[in-house]
């Protein structure tokens, strides 16, 4: 390398100007790989923060501009070069970047790309620091399951899940199917497929339809779509299936679920026929027609059989309790669970409507009762699972869940069944009668929905407010909903192209009307109550008379596209006892035929395109609910239609905004001018429950509406969504232009009294939000969220505050107060300025005054939130403390005073300011006891995460993830730094953290500077990227404490034992100088080293007080990976002794680029404490060490043997080049379950398991690693061989060995006996493949080497290349 190396220096010295810069692309292609690879994680970061920036502006009716989205475009495009450069050209050949003769033509062109990948995302990140406005205003919650995981594992089922996912790894199938009876559990048993594929990482994406009885081509791709990324742009069918055929092949592996598949399905038209073909994604299908299967070319079909006796009589305990384990329920309730049939949905459902029911009469009446049910023959159904749900719908408590159950089945297949329709559809019916208001009526409905879904008769939806329907529980419905007591037609085929059969039995008609050739004249339905229709395309013409014949129609239902006219059906007026109308998404123009339905009291117009609510509309005295959400062309409420509602309980109108505000109201309360105003609203405010409106500014609210009244529920300019449980909320936005924001809210306080959650955005001019007047009114409040607020400098003021002294003095609580978000407010520096002059104890007995004018939580403030949950502060620039206690006081009337003690999520980005989050903690403080996650990102003066006194606190800590923070050197803040002196030598316990994960931390040393033991007797993840001067997990100065055995529990918050061996804190003191002077004296100092900085971790100490000088020689001259400096000094281990023992659940570790590791896991003879029986690392099943320059060991082993690493599955070493072997023999016959051995670019590697010191007798010479399926060396110049010890090895499961750019290799291992039984062959680095010679490996790497597949194929001649520059 160095001849190479002054060849090049010397053609660069030669060389000027452009000549110049491209043999910098030679020189520098590997510095300008990292560049990229540093500044491109910030692109993916920057890209998802605009893009929840885009989200937010949508959520708050904000128009984007459209430079932004071009921004996004650019940068998607971006993102999509670079990782193809990553992945294809720079993964590809990474050998060549790292090896001895390089192929500078490669080398030129992976620099120049680099370079010019780098620059380009620079560029875009300047440009994207323009578009910072992050609202993160999350969505609805979708609605999660209250029931358990509705796939059970079944014995039956394990077998069959193995042969489809054995099917699925196979690259000959690509399309398989589960086939069977409706009932049998199918769909569940895709879903589960779904999750071990995505587990296992066999598909890169899954995405799911449902395809149902009636197909609907368009809406499966949009399904698809959906869970591939975003939605498609396309409205035409082929157009969509060119996108999707486009997304699916820009993904390498996706698997296709299409559920539910009745008949033949046009793949091609879809868009996945291709894909499939060209194998970027195969097909999985639930049928219950195996010759639908066939007709499709299925390549493997599963038949789904019926449960085994043993499953479905535990599945029928699990579902209906323990109250059978009674002596007489036992017998009864067995011959209950064989009328189910062993069929999944039907014990199911039969279970839970007997479920804890203990009556054996009810028992008895309930078998005789599916034994005589005589059921209706369906297609592709069982007999028992018709009468299992039969049953189940007669046992439903009351009329009302039985009706709520059949009102589900008039939609179509997989609907998501919104639960407010079922409610007016209740209203409709009466319950009014019983219920005084909609709102009640909605409690009620809810109550039933809950309970349907309990009894397995309903299932959760995705949507929020939504339930589905099972497809056999739906045709059940249906069958029942068609008997004459009921009267209910429903024709959802998307094929119908002519009414049906009219019957004027007919009481509930729901209809999907298709290609219509056109509408009857005049229903005659003299029964009918209820009528809905959808089209799927839009109705150019209904009949003038389209509802004569329908005079007793109570509900009409009317969505996609039913109305395209300018004015409605003239029959619409006979419709005189119509009490529910709902215009869903229709185009609409005159609707003033609606005001002559005077005893209507539901109407809704939601998502419709409607411009004008005419003065008609105010005849509907009996209306007690208007619904105009969606409705964004609405531009005139004709003035006086709100006042004359005399019965109005709810109204939806949050996208009108041109409401009258000038007009002086007249005594009836109308306006003089053209549209309404909200002062009409005054009469009618205390009967109203439920207000939903948006208003330029909070100041044109009427003074005179009374939102402190408990029974009301309003939401103001929050964005319009489908969601009708919403919680008291207010949005502000740029309108609040006042310099005093706080003096407009104080004057408008009597919104607030109530108020839930409160959003306030994009107030340029005032430095304050909320007067301290105001908390009182704020009792209620349990959000708080404040974005781009450029000069807020804090939340709470005394400003203009008549009573300070009594506002002051009284205790300030916001009890309900559970998130507070704050973003982008540059120049915050408190929750409350004149509150955090706290009163601080000097010397001989005096305190003094001191404020910090930039902490975001003092002392007092606090207090002020004891039920906070979540914290998420980002980009407050100015704040240098988050939580600064100096003043606290610990106990309050003899009791201890918890701070923040419910507070679970902590989210800290882009503070550039920020020096500390907890600063001077006061002895003997408690808080922070229910901290879950910490989230630090990209605060760059942040030298250390948190105090150990705090550490202690943190019981339920679970996750840490920290990020870009460019000046921290530790986790656990040094104690002179931390305010208060603490013991050293402290144990600190994490007993929760599950995931650790540090990244782009340049600075970042250790855990800890002292002498602190730490525990993690959770901890599964642990994560180290780019961490160049990261050298130990534990502490840089090694614990006095010795590995010792586990104590029951330890209290965290208990006080600590002192250290073994440090009776005083003098001994301590002589304790660490004598460690620190022979750490000095000991180590030599690296070039350019901090004299100040401290080196890893000593052995000094160890052994109680002595001190023995043959501690610091730990490794014999014998042992592989040994150089004399190592052999002087105590190497740096990620894992030293002292933590192995509380490292046990450890499953994932994954290191990268963190230069100064030496050692991975230490277990010399530090382990000597351990008990023998103890496994070590035994959960631990995946291991990434990727550019480790410095790593000498992964294990550093002594001469006791070990137990552990049992479980080990994935191995992946790359770019290690101080790595001289993988792991010695002892350590390999640990690794029993290791499937995937890779070993990259490692050039000092000579050998993969090396030779160790010890007794040769003692010593067995056979190794097994019976599961190991892959082994990949690739680009080790160095490596001689496998293992160069006479040991027989045993590989029974070897499928696919890679050796490449071996240049050194003369065999794997010196030895013939060797058993590789699957193995057919040996791949190398241009994917060429040598079968096996003679069924020998060995034999067939020497063939390799001598000359018949040679490595070098193909490799450029280095001096060639030289002259062409």
């Amino acid at each position: 390398m160095e001849i190479i190396s002054s060849i090049v220096e010397k053609i660069v010295d030669y060389s000027v100007g452009p000549i110049g810069e491209q043999f910098d692309y030679i020189i520098s292609c590997k510095s300008n790989i990292k560049d990229l690879e540093k500044e491109f994680p910030k692109l993916l970061e920057k890209k998802e923060a605009v893009q929840q920036s885009v989200d937010g502006a949508q959520w708050n009716q904000e128009v984007v501009a459209s430079e932004v989205k071009t921004w996004l475009t650019n940068v998607e495009k971006q993102i999509e070069e670079v990782h193809k450069f990553l992945e294809e050209d720079v993964k590809t050949n990474r050998m060549c970047l790292n090896g001895w003769c390089p192929d500078l033509k490669l080398r030129y062109s992976l620099g120049k790309k680099a370079q010019k990948n780098t620059r380009a995302i620079i560029k875009l990140l300047e440009e994207g620091r323009k578009y910072d406005r992050v609202y993160n205003i999350a969505p609805p919650l979708k609605v999660t399951s209250s029931s358990t995981d509705r796939f059970k594992d079944f014995e039956s089922r394990k077998s069959m899940i193995q042969n489809v996912l054995e099917a699925l790894r196979d690259d000959k199938i690509d399309m398989i199917a589960l086939c069977g009876m409706g009932g049998i559990g199918k769909t569940e048993m895709a879903k589960e497929i779904a999750r071990r594929v995505q587990a296992e990482s066999l598909f890169e994406k899954v995405a799911i339809a449902v395809v149902s009885q009636s197909p609907n081509l368009t809406k499966i791709q949009g399904e698809l779509a959906d869970m591939l990324g975003k939605r498609l742009d396309v409205e035409g069918l082929y157009g969509r299936a060119d996108e999707l055929h486009s997304r699916l092949m820009n993904n390498k592996r996706v698997l296709v679920i299409l559920d539910d598949v009745w008949e033949q399905l046009d793949l091609e038209a879809i868009g996945v026929y291709y894909a499939v073909k060209e194998k970027h994604c195969k097909i999985l299908l639930t049928s219950r027609n195996e010759d639908t299967c066939n007709q499709m070319g299925i390549q493997k079909i599963f038949q789904v059989g019926l449960l085994s006796e043993e499953e479905a009589w535990n599945l029928f305990r699990e579902m209906a309790g323990a109250c059978i384990n009674t002596p007489n329920l036992i017998s009864i309730a067995k011959q209950v669970a064989e009328e189910c049939g062993r069929l999944p949905i039907a014990i199911a459902t039969v279970g839970s409507a007997l479920s804890n029911k203990s009556d054996e009469y009810e028992w008895k009446t309930a078998l005789q009762q599916l034994k005589m049910s005589i059921p209706q023959y369906i297609t592709g159904m069982h007999p028992k699972v018709y009468s299992s749900i039969e049953f189940s719908y007669n046992y439903l408590g009351t009329d009302e869940a039985k009706s709520c159950f059949l009102l589900c089945c008039l939609y179509p297949d997989d609907y998501d069944i919104p639960v407010e329709h079922l409610v007016r559809y209740r209203v409709a019916k009466r319950f009014l009668k019983v219920f005084g208001t909609v709102e009640q009526t909605r409690a009620h409905v809810h109550a039933i929905v809950r309970n349907l879904r309990r009894s397995n008769l309903l299932l959760d939806s995705e949507r929020y407010e939504s339930v589905k329907m099972h497809d056999i529980v739906r045709d059940v419905a249906i069958s029942i909903a068609s008997r004459d007591q009921h009267g209910f037609m429903v024709e959802l085929d998307r094929r119908l192209v002519e009414w049906p059969q009219k019957d004027d039995s007919y009481t509930t008609i729901s209809l999907l009307l298709g290609e219509m050739k056109g509408h009857p004249d005049g229903l005659k339905c003299p029964k009918l109550q209820l009528l809905r229709l959808s089209c799927l395309k839009d109705s150019e013409t209904l009949p003038g008379n389209f509802f004569n014949g329908m005079n007793e129609l109570k509900m009409l239902y009317l969505e996609e596209g039913c109305f395209s006219l300018k004015s409605l059906p003239s029959s619409i007026q006979i419709l005189e006892n119509l009490l529910m109308l709902n215009l869903e998404s229709c185009r609409l123009g005159d609707v003033s035929a609606i005001g002559t339905l005077g005893k209507l009291e539901i109407l809704s117009f939601c998502g419709s395109e409607i411009e004008e609510l005419p003065r008609e509309i105010g005849n509907l005295s009996q209306l007690k609910l208007l619904d105009m959400k969606g409705c964004d062309s609405l531009k005139r409420i004709a003035a006086g239609v709100l006042s004359r509602l005399s019965h109005l309980q709810e109204l939806y109108i949050a996208n009108f905004k041109n409401w009258e505000y000038t007009t002086t109201m007249e005594g009836n309360g109308e306006g003089t001018s053209n549209n309404a105003s909200l002062a009409e609203l005054i009469s009618r405010f205390g009967q109203m429950t439920v207000l939903e409106i948006s208003v330029p500014s909070i100041e044109c609210l009427p003074k005179e509406l009374h939102f402190r009244n408990s029974n009301l529920r309003f939401r103001i300019n929050i964005e319009d969504d489908e969601t009708y449980l919403f919680e008291n909320a207010i949005r502000l936005e740029e309108r609040e232009d006042a310099s005093d924001l706080g003096k407009v809210l104080l004057e408008n306080r009597g919104v607030f009294g109530n108020l839930k959650h409160c959003y306030i955005f994009n107030c340029q001019y005032s430095e304050n939000i909320f007067w301290l007047a105001m908390v009182r009114d704020l009792v209620q409040l349990k959000s708080l969220r404040l974005f781009d607020c450029e000069n807020i400098q804090e939340v709470f003021s005394k400003e203009g505050d008549q009573d300070k002294k009594k506002v002051i003095g009284d205790i300030i609580t916001l009890p309900n107060l559970e998130k507070i978000y704050l973003s982008s407010l540059p120049r915050l520096t408190g929750i409350c300025k004149s509150m955090d002059s706290v009163e601080v104890e000097r010397g001989g007995g005096s305190t003094s005054s001191t404020t910090l004018s930039h902490k975001l939580f003092s002392s007092n403030t606090i207090l002020w939130f004891p039920n906070l949950v979540k914290l998420h502060v980002k980009e407050c620039e100015s704040l240098q403390v988050i939580f600064d206690l100096e003043g606290l006081k610990v106990i309050e009337n003899h009791h201890p005073v918890l701070a923040l003690s419910q507070l679970t999520s902590l989210e800290l980005w882009n503070l550039d300011g920020m020096a500390h989050v907890w600063k001077n903690i006061p002895r003997g403080f408690q808080g922070f006891q229910n901290l879950v996650s910490i989230d630090i990102d990209d605060c760059k003066n942040l030298r250390s995460l948190l105090p150990a006194t705090v550490a202690k606190l943190l019981v339920q800590l679970q996750t840490v993830k920290i990020w870009t923070c460019q000046s921290m050197e530790n986790i656990i803040e040094r104690e002179d730094e931390g305010g208060e002196e603490i013991g050293r030598a402290n144990i600190i316990v994490f007993p929760q953290i599950h995931t650790f994960g540090l990244r782009w931390l340049e600075n970042l040393v250790s855990f800890n500077s002292e002498a602190h033991s730490f525990e993690w007797p959770s901890i599964k993840n642990i994560e180290l990227y780019i961490c160049p001067k990261f050298k130990t997990f534990g502490s840089e100065i090694q614990s006095g404490r010795k590995l010792r055995k586990k104590d029951a529990k330890l209290d965290a918050r208990a006080p600590q034992e002192p250290s073994i061996g440090s009776s005083s804190a003098s001994t301590r003191e002589s304790s660490r100088l004598l460690n620190r002077c022979l750490e000095l004296s000991c180590v030599p100092r690296r070039r350019n080293s901090n004299p100040d900085q401290r080196n890893c971790s000593s052995s000094l100490g160890e052994n109680k007080h002595n001190f023995n000088k043959d501690q610091v020689k730990l490794t014999n001259q014998d042992e592989p990976n040994v150089s004399e400096t190592e052999n002087q000094t105590k190497m740096c281990s990620l894992f030293p002794y002292y933590l192995i023992e509380s490292l046990g659940n450890l499953e994932e570790l994954d290191a990268c680029e963190c230069d100064s590791l030496e050692v991975i896991f230490e277990l010399d003879e530090g382990l000597r404490d351990l008990e023998e029986s103890n496994y070590i690392f035994n959960n631990l099943t995946e291991l990434k060490l990727m550019d480790l320059q410095k790593l000498l060991h992964i294990w550093k082993k002594g001469p006791r043997d070990i137990k552990g690493f049992n479980n080990l599955r994935f191995l992946t070493v790359s770019e290690c080049h101080s790595l001289k072997c993988l792991f010695t023999s002892s350590i390999a016959k640990l690794l029993v379950k290791l499937e995937d051995i890779q070993v990259w670019h490692c050039n000092e590697m000579k050998e993969i398991i090396a030779k160790e010191s010890g007794d040769e007798e003692k010593r067995d010479h056979v190794i097994a690693f019976p599961q190991v399926k892959t082994l990949r060396l690739v680009h080790l110049p160095k490596l001689e061989c496998f293992c160069n010890e006479a040991i027989a090895f045993i590989w029974p499961s070897l499928e696919k060995i890679t050796i490449a750019r071996c240049e050194k290799l003369k065999m794997f291992v010196p030895t013939t006996s060797m058993k590789t039984p699957k193995l057919q062959g040996v791949h190398t680095e241009s994917e060429t493949f040598q079968p096996m010679i003679e069924g020998d490996l060995n034999t067939t790497i020497q063939h390799i080497i001598k000359g018949k597949v040679r490595y070098s194929a193909g490799f450029p001649n280095f001096w060639q290349i030289c002259k062409r520059y």
